[in-house]
């Protein structure tokens, strides 16, 4: 033990500065410097003359004037066989045989139509019918005739339908509602109503006669001139 603590003590003063004075005979390593990089931009193309295109040009034709003139073809004649042979039609391809011009038409002719049939209406002269019993209907009747005198049409038909709720069987306010019907242009109403009245009329001929009058001339304004030969002629009948 004293020994290590003699060649600690004494060996290592003499050999560090050895050390220390190889350390300092040695040359510091070197270091390699060189020039610094240079960077070079890619050379840039010289700029291209530009070459100005010359402008298209379109030329335009103008179209003559169309001038379309249609020639009528006449047809031509028909001429066939007799009996059960239908007569013969000229080719429509076919040309047209010498010598022959074609027939103007002129814009708007009339054509050879024969007009239609026209159909006139019946006089028809209504009827007052004979007063009611009662001071009440006979009050709301006169009222009516008033309002019908004057164009309210309305009126008088609501006022009637209140003498009706009053006698429902009345067959002359059936025969007064149809004529305020016809006066309104309701012809299909105003035959409903006059067949009710014909209905209700029992030994009144003179109403019956009247009421079927007023059905023909109904169903003459809808265009039921069948319908209204036969009411005119049942009319008749009384």
């Amino acid at each position: 033990m004293m020994q290590k603590r003699f060649i600690l003590f004494v060996v290592l003063p003499v050999v560090l500065p050895g050390c220390a004075g190889l350390y300092d005979q040695q040359h510091p390593a070197p270091v390699y410097t060189g020039p610094a990089p240079v960077y070079r931009q890619p050379p840039v193309p010289p700029p291209q003359p530009q070459v100005q295109l010359p402008e298209p040009t379109v030329k335009t034709t103008p179209i003559p004037e169309f001038n379309q003139q249609l020639i009528p073809i006449a047809p031509a004649p028909m001429t066939g066989g007799t009996g059960d042979s239908l007569p013969s039609m000229p080719d429509a391809g076919a040309p047209l045989a010498a010598g022959v011009a074609p027939t103007p038409v002129t814009p708007g002719a009339a054509l050879n139509v024969p007009p239609p049939e026209t159909f006139t209406l019946t006089p028809f002269q209504p009827i007052e019918p004979a007063a009611s019993s009662s001071p009440a209907v006979g009050a709301l009747v006169m009222a009516a005739n008033q309002n019908s005198q004057s164009g309210n049409l309305d009126s008088a038909i609501a006022t009637i339908e209140r003498a009706r709720n009053i006698e429902p069987n009345n067959a002359g306010l059936y025969y007064k509602l149809a004529l305020l019907r016809i006066k309104q242009s309701k012809p299909k109403m105003a035959e409903e109503l006059a067949k009710k009245a014909a209905l209700l009329a029992g030994g009144d001929r003179n109403l019956k006669k009247h009421s079927w009058l007023l059905i023909a001339h109904a169903r003459e304004l809808q265009k039921d001139f069948p319908g209204a030969k036969a009411a005119r002629d049942k009319a008749a009948g009384f």
